[in-house]
């Protein structure tokens, strides 16, 4: 078996440089701030809410890769 020597984040056999993994995590943060938008244009309501729950669950994944990665 071969080893991979790197100080990237690894992601299976898959090297991934911080600087690529932080531009991703500004994107998925991009999406995450139109879908939130979006959401708040959504009737009062169990629903909204529970998207709104995922959403905010979505930034807070997004918030822990960014924190691993530096």
């Amino acid at each position: 078996m071969n080893t991979i020597k790197s100080t990237g984040l690894h992601v299976g056999v898959v090297t991934v440089s911080a600087d690529r993994t932080l531009t991703e995590a500004r994107q998925l943060e991009a999406m995450a701030a139109k879908l939130l938008e979006t959401a708040r244009k959504l009737p009062a309501g169990p629903v909204c809410r529970d998207i709104l729950k995922e959403i905010g669950k979505f930034r807070a994944r997004i918030a822990a890769l960014k924190t691993k990665v530096k």
